[in-house]
Formats: structure tokens, sequence, C-alpha cells
């Protein structure tokens, strides 16, 4: 782009005189005006882009931060959660031992009956809207557990005891997944809203209710700590 001094130069080199040179130089002069300010605005618009830029380029560096930090922050608790529930289960473990609930063997395990040929009292159906199904849930499984059920069984056995919305969500499931328990059960848990907010909430609110002794409080509290892990699919480190 030309300079006012080389346009004054250009004019004498063209022999312009008078009023030629004067009409000449002006419009020139308006020429270089127009596009030095056009040029000042792109030059504007750009670094207005370059500065739009960097600040989004700081806030998703920012954002990337913090979300890495909660996320390291939310495995500490996680990992800590972990801990109480493991302390949890040996102080009650522990307990029943002194209490002679269960003999400890030599070898440091504990024994218990698995005799699933001996009469065992049958377990109440699962009453829909009327029962909490997370706790119904823990009691089969312990019933199972306690009684020396195969996990084969278990399927068959929890549907024979269901009612409500719980069987028909058990209907709907294929031929293969109603065999699978587990399968059963986190269908049955989304049926019911039974989530991974839900447990931590519960877990993180729960009080003893009155007349529950500490060792069911502890064992509810484990109980809701065990599906908030397994629900996060949070890796047990133990």
């Amino acid at each position: 782009m030309a300079t006012m001094e080389e346009i004054v130069k250009k004019a004498d080199l063209l022999g312009y005189r008078g009023e030629k040179r004067e009409e000449y130089l002006k419009q020139e002069f308006n020429l270089l005006a127009e596009r030095q300010a056009r040029e000042k605005k792109e030059e504007a618009i750009r670094q207005q882009r370059k500065e739009e830029a960097e600040r989004q380029e700081r806030k998703e560096e920012a954002e990337r931060q913090a979300r890495e930090k909660k996320e390291e922050a939310d495995r500490k608790e996680r990992l800590e959660l972990e801990k109480m529930k493991l302390d949890a289960e040996m102080k009650l473990l522990q307990e029943k031992i002194e209490a002679g609930i269960i003999k400890n063997e030599p070898d440091g395990s504990s024994a218990r009956s698995s005799d699933a040929g001996a009469k065992h009292p049958k377990l109440p159906k699962f009453q829909d809207g009327r029962v909490d199904l997370n706790i119904w849930l823990t009691r089969f499984e312990r019933f199972a557990e306690s009684n020396g059920w195969s996990r084969e069984r278990w399927s068959s056995s929890l549907c024979a005891l269901l009612t409500g919305r719980a069987l028909d969500c058990y209907g709907r499931l294929s031929a293969e997944q109603a065999k699978d328990y587990d399968k059963v059960k986190e269908a049955l848990m989304k049926r019911y809203d039974l989530t991974e907010d839900g447990f931590r909430r519960m877990f993180r609110t729960c009080k003893p209710a009155e007349g529950e002794s500490p060792d069911m409080f502890i064992v509810r509290i484990v109980t809701y700590l065990d599906r908030w892990i397994e629900l996060s699919k949070t890796d047990k480190s133990y």
C-alpha cells in the first residue's frame, strides 16, 4: 500500500499541476484512508478472535484441571469408603466370632453350615410397593448363602418370590438373561430406580433406625456402600 509521500511523488511524476493535482491527491488520499481504516478494522477483528480463542483455551484447560481434580477427589473418597466398609465388616465379623455365632477356624477362615439339603424356613414373597427391594434382595442373598444354595439356583428361586412390577420386569428378560441372577438383579434395580446416586445419598444420610441394633445398622450401611460401589463400577482394592 502506497504512503502519502509516495502518492505525492507519483503526482509529480505524472506531471499533474493545479486543480488536477489537488483532485488527484484528494482522491488517492481518500482511498488510502479507506484502506487504512479497513485494515485497522480487520486487524482488530483478528485480534479479538485471537483473544477469544485464548480465553476459550484457558477456560477448557481450567475445566480439564477441575475435572481431573474432582475425579481424583472422587477416587480418594471411594477408596476411603471402601476402607470404612472393610473395617465395618471386619468389626462385625469379629463381634460374631466373639459371640460364638461363627466359629473361627485355625486357618483364619470362618465356618458356617452349607447343608443345602436341610429344611429351611420359607422366604416371604416380595410385596411390590410395600417392601424395600434393596433390603429384600439383601435378605434373599443372605438366605441363599447361609443355606449353601448354588449361584445357578438363585435366579429360579428368586423368580418364584416376585410379584407386581418385579415379576413383570423378570418376564421381559430373555431366557438367557433370566438364568443369570446378576442380570436379573441389575434389571430389577434399574426398574425400581435404585441407582448409584440413590445409594450414595442413602449411605451419606444413613442413621440408625428406632429399635435398630448397632450390628443391624452396620449391615445396612455396608449394604448401601456395596450397592454404591457396585453400580459405580469401582474396582475393589481388597
